[in-house]
């Protein structure tokens, strides 16, 4: 008997992050981005409004790599302005197959797939004044936390690059690990959002240690990064790396 193991706790994830993404929509938009933003709005907002999320993002190619993506659950959501859940943001959120962990224990065939559910967002602004007030704000709804969720270990720190405000926050549960990191550059506001179903081969260890008497966590691992190497890939390589595209990406499309 083989029994894929993954399939409830994606869609508590899911659902947790809808959840979470729900009450960022709930920011307050309207200091500085229109309903129809054009040529008249000013700062990124008038650069950015027709962007979509996908695009700013690079389809997460390079998180993908990262993580060891095995397959697209469905496929990516791109959104503009207006759209999604996040009304305010040019949204891309995917979930995603990650590596599996197999074994045999007497009679008994299982494996485990891991999966990750990730959503980048991009919310340009009029001016930095409204920029910095929607990061405070996504900011403090995070540190509420997502409704249901209880976080263990959390952890707090700032990206790298240069940005006017930064902050990555990584916790832990039962069964995930969540980083959400957040950078502002002048009149825009970037953020990452990635939980991780525990690598199933450190869990099935952790549960049973006694079943793998010559063995250790570390070299049961089916994940190519660990937590640690993830907090700092994401908020020391990959932001910075965003920040720098999506500023290429606006010098190229900006409007006389």
């Amino acid at each position: 008997m083989r029994e894929h193991l993954h399939t409830a706790a994606r869609t508590a994830a899911a659902a947790a992050l809808a959840a979470g993404l729900a009450v960022l929509s709930g920011c307050s938009g309207s200091s500085g981005q229109a309903d129809d933003a054009g040529p008249e709005a000013g700062g990124a907002l008038a650069v950015m409004d027709d962007w979509l999320g996908c695009d700013a993002f690079g389809d997460f190619a390079s998180l993908q790599e990262y993580l060891g993506v095995t397959a697209i659950d469905g496929e990516l959501q791109s959104d503009g302005l207006g759209e999604g859940i996040d009304a305010e943001a040019a949204g891309c959120a995917g979930q995603f197959d990650l590596a599996t962990f197999e074994d045999t224990q007497g009679t008994f065939e299982f494996a485990v797939t891991g999966d990750a559910t990730v959503r980048g967002g991009l919310a340009p602004w009029a001016d930095a004044t409204a920029a910095a007030e929607n990061f405070a704000e996504r900011v403090d709804q995070r540190r509420q936390n997502l409704p249901g969720i209880e976080y263990t270990d959390e952890s707090e720190g700032e990206l790298g690059g240069e940005w006017d405000e930064s902050l990555y926050i990584a916790a832990d549960t039962d069964d995930r690990f969540y980083l959400d990191a957040y950078g502002r550059h002048g009149d825009w506001v970037v953020y990452l959002s990635i939980d991780v179903l525990h690598d199933p081969g450190v869990d099935a260890y952790e549960t049973a240690p006694e079943f793998y008497p010559d063995s250790s966590a570390e070299q049961m691992a089916v994940y190519p990064f660990t937590t640690e190497q993830l907090v700092d890939w994401v908020a020391q390589e990959r932001l910075p790396r965003i920040q720098s595209d999506i500023l290429q990406l606006a010098e190229s499309e900006e409007r006389p």
